[in-house]
């Protein structure tokens, strides 16, 4: 079977980035958004767990990167000859790639970026800083509001003078120059033929301090990752928990725990219920499209109505009202609507399925248009299509949360 696949004219690095984020919003948490709920799902995923993204891997790289930046300084203290600062960067990534890869036997399951491109000899598609380059501003690692091209450019030291005088071919934006460059992490370590992926004591020390500081780029005081690392128990529940799912029902049971933060939470949860609705009236109508057998999917709808039924007062009162104006500020007019209506039509004493699957086929075509499955479908699919499981970036917390905890003698 022929497998699809994508291309692009590689123009920049910031084109190709941003064509690996479009990747990422396709990819998150395993499944294509058929009803373009995604923007809200991230909303409350960046409000619970700030900075972190679904293609972090391990907290390690918020440790790396700002040594490579801090190596590039000494190196300008020392009054040494300096490459472009882009270009140390990436070179000093795909260094640290190798390295590390090696120091593992370019074992997978290790959380390092490129173990397969390293194995391989081949080149990386995307470096570790543009994947944390959010989380370091957002946890106020690196201090500085630019995006990581604008830094990269804005700090370039290679045509700098000693002695503070710029040549003829100097950066204009020099005139402002940091001589931290914004970093807010001392230097550790550099990564050698020793180093792992773990972090030490320090490094876990200085993170967990980073996390809990509410000084940051736009993060949320009673954020999710700073509640959870005040709290032995806290971090207790996160390690064992299977899913969010799991973590939330257990935290919302803590009396202690941040109002704001249960209400988020509280959202997280009737949020991913009520999506989950929409989307079995989706598969519904895609499987019945294709002529395929429905009774699975039926039975999960009639099982869903009972609960429904059960959590009637908590779906009443999720206050959609506050999500858009407060929370998922992006969403768009469609997609309000949508939920607005989706709402109110399954707290109807009399639900009219006929109406919700209007809505949801609605939804898909004004979010998807010629690509809408429901509408070009030809029976193609025969297993669940769309979102399952709102995890909110769960996964990638608990590893940072794991490390971190792992590498104290007391959480």
């Amino acid at each position: 079977m022929m497998q699809a696949g994508f291309g692009w004219i590689d123009f920049s690095e910031e084109h190709r980035d941003r064509v690996f984020s479009v990747v990422e919003l396709l990819n998150a948490e395993g499944s294509v958004d058929e009803l373009g709920i995604g923007v809200i799902r991230d909303a409350i995923a960046e409000w619970l767990f700030p900075g972190v993204s679904t293609i972090q891997t391990r907290p390690k790289y918020f440790i790396i990167i700002p040594q490579i930046l801090l190596s590039y300084l000494k190196k300008f203290h020392n009054k040494e000859k300096l490459p472009v600062l882009k270009d140390y960067v990436h070179d000093q990534e795909k260094r640290i790639m190798h390295q590390l890869s090696k120091n593992y036997n370019y074992a997978e399951g290790q959380g390092i970026i490129g173990v397969n491109v390293a194995r391989n000899n081949g080149e990386l598609a995307r470096y570790p800083t543009s994947v944390y380059w959010n989380g370091l501003r957002k946890h106020g690692i690196i201090n500085t509001k630019l995006s990581l091209s604008e830094y990269l450019k804005h700090n370039e030291l290679s045509t700098y003078t000693h002695g503070g005088n710029k040549n003829e071919n100097a950066n204009d934006e020099m005139a402002a120059f940091d001589e931290t460059f914004g970093i807010k992490c001392p230097f550790f370590a550099a990564i050698d033929e020793h180093s792992k992926m773990d972090l030490t004591e320090e490094e876990a020390s200085y993170l967990k301090d980073q996390f809990l500081s509410t000084n940051g780029l736009e993060k949320q005081e009673g954020n999710l990752l700073s509640q959870i690392l005040k709290s032995p128990e806290r971090i207790e529940l996160m390690i064992t928990a299977n899913n969010f799912r799991t973590l939330a029902e257990n935290l919302l049971k803590d009396e202690f725990l941040n109002f704001k933060t249960k209400k988020i939470l509280a959202i997280a949860l009737d949020f991913d219920f009520l999506i989950f609705g929409a989307h079995i009236r989706y598969n519904i109508q895609l499987h019945k499209k294709g002529g395929n057998m429905v009774e699975e999917f039926e039975k999960s709808w009639q099982q869903w109505l009972e609960e429904v039924r059960n959590l009637r007062t908590e779906i009443e009162n999720l206050d959609f009202q506050f999500v858009f104006s407060s929370l998922a500020t992006r969403t768009g007019p469609f997609t309000q609507k949508f939920m607005h209506e989706w709402k109110k039509g399954i707290l109807e004493a009399e639900i009219n399925t006929d109406y919700l699957d209007y809505l949801v086929r609605k939804q898909e075509i004004d979010k998807k248009g010629a690509k809408s499955k429901l509408t070009s479908s030809k029976g193609e699919y025969t297993e669940w299509v769309g979102l399952q499981g709102l995890q909110y970036r769960f996964t990638q917390a608990q590893r940072i949360i794991k490390d971190i905890t792992t590498a104290y003698v007391k959480p």
